[in-house]
Formats: structure tokens, sequence, C-alpha cells
């Protein structure tokens, strides 16, 4: 007698190739959120960086106008300047916004990408279990079938 082949085995494999997909979802959500992250960390570093360098600026204006050293025209050139600096601030402001909040978009899409991955697994799991318990059950009955047969087998013809 031919081997019994498992009746949800189609089941088993579109399951599994369900888990395949959601798992390079997942890694691809992962890619994402790294790519927010550096994003991030590079939008703040870059406004750091802004915020030094006109501190440095008005700290050095503040030291020649203490001086002296400044005329009418410097000072409505360092106006201009403030304004120019605060239009770049706000600037990078936004931008650090903006990472931050594709950052935690990111991070809320891998998680949701983690949850199909566990409930694809799952599902797979119960067919897995299934089979396990058909080839048991197929085993124990073959093992029965065999046992009647020997006794069968051995039993003195009635004739």
């Amino acid at each position: 007698m031919a081997a019994r082949k498992y009746p949800l085995d189609p089941l088993a494999k579109l399951r599994e190739q369900h888990v395949d997909e959601a798992t390079r979802e997942l890694a691809a959500a992962v890619r994402a959120r790294e790519t927010a992250e550096q994003h991030a960390r590079q939008a703040e570093s870059d406004e750091r960086a802004a915020e030094e360098r006109a501190r440095v600026v008005r700290e050095a204006e503040r030291a020649k106008l203490e001086g002296g050293e400044l005329t009418v025209a410097d000072l409505l050139r360092a106006d201009a300047w403030g304004v120019a600096v605060a239009a770049e601030k706000d600037r990078l402001a936004a931008r650090v916004e903006r990472a931050v909040t594709a950052e935690s978009e990111a991070r809320t899409g891998e998680a949701q990408q983690r949850t199909t991955v566990a409930a694809r697994k799952a599902d797979a799991e119960v067919v897995e279990k299934d089979r396990a318990n058909w080839t048991e059950q197929v085993r124990k009955d073959t093992l029965g079938r065999e046992e009647e047969e020997g006794v069968e087998a051995w039993r003195p013809k009635q004739g």
C-alpha cells in the first residue's frame, strides 16, 4: 500500500510561504527603521553643528562690538545675518522633526511587521502540529493493520 499523503500539504506550503514573505517584509521594515534612525541622527547632528557655528560667530561679533571694532554697517549686516541664522535654525528644526516622525513611523511599521511574522508563524505551527498528529495516527493505523494481518497469517485456516 502506498504511503498516504498529508491532505493539508498545500495549506502547509502556503503558510510557510506566508512566513517567508512576512520575514522578508520584516527585514525591509528593519532596514527602513535603521535608515530613518540614521537620518534623524544626521539631522540632529546638523542642527547642533549649525547652532555651534552661529554661537562662535555671535561670540566673535560680540567681542568686536565690545572692542569698538564694528561700524553701523557691520551691525546692519549682523542683524541680517541673525535673520538668516534664525531661518536656518527653523529649517533644521523642521528637518529634525520630520526625521524623528519618520523614525517613529518606521518603528511602528517594524513592530507591526513583527506581529505579522509571529501570527504567520503561529498559523504555520498549527498545520505542523496537525501534520504531526496525522502522521502519528497513520503510523498507529498502519501498525494496527500489520498486527491484524500478522494474526490472520498465523490463524489456522478453517476449511
